[in-house]
């Protein structure tokens, strides 16, 4: 039986192990349905380290995380001062059960006390839907290449 309970938190120095593992767990297995292992490796090449999600996150901008029941970060995402969402990674042990659109409402809800105008980011193909779904409009595909490798995702935006 798994237990669906989590809370949202704020990001807390020492997290940042947590987060590198679920950004690399996200894009090898949730994201590979809609993306091949070449271009899953390529993101990966570009996945951060703990200490880069540290530095990151020790720079102002809001950053909260997702733990369950036993204080596990099990997703995280955060809010740049100009609307920009930059990540949302969810666990794969943790896919299905609502976390991504938590996350995403208490950044809303964040950017709205904070009096900020939009939300916009640029989501993977396998996280269009969560944003979808939190009433972000998808304006248009970009395609990219990471070294040699083609890949995409969405640029999406949400007037608040």
């Amino acid at each position: 039986m798994t237990d669906n309970t989590y809370q949202i938190r704020a990001f807390a120095p020492g997290d940042g192990d947590a987060l590198a593992a679920i950004y690399r767990g996200a894009v090898d297995q949730i994201a590979r349905a809609d993306y091949s292992e070449v271009q899953r490796s390529a993101w990966l090449s570009i996945a951060p380290t703990g200490e880069i999600m540290e530095t990151a996150y020790g720079d102002g901008r809001l950053a909260l995380v997702a733990v369950d029941h036993e204080a596990r970060v099990i997703g995280f995402s955060d809010l740049e001062e100009d609307g920009h969402i930059q990540f949302l990674y969810v666990d794969p042990g943790a896919a299905g059960r609502g976390v991504g659109s938590s996350l995403i409402r208490a950044i809303e809800g964040a950017a709205k006390q904070q009096g900020l105008g939009r939300l916009y980011s640029e989501a993977s193909e396998t996280a269009l839907p969560v944003f979808l779904k939190q009433g972000f409009e998808r304006l248009h595909r970009r395609d990219l290449k990471i070294g040699d490798v083609d890949i995409h995702n969405y640029s999406v935006e949400k007037r608040l």
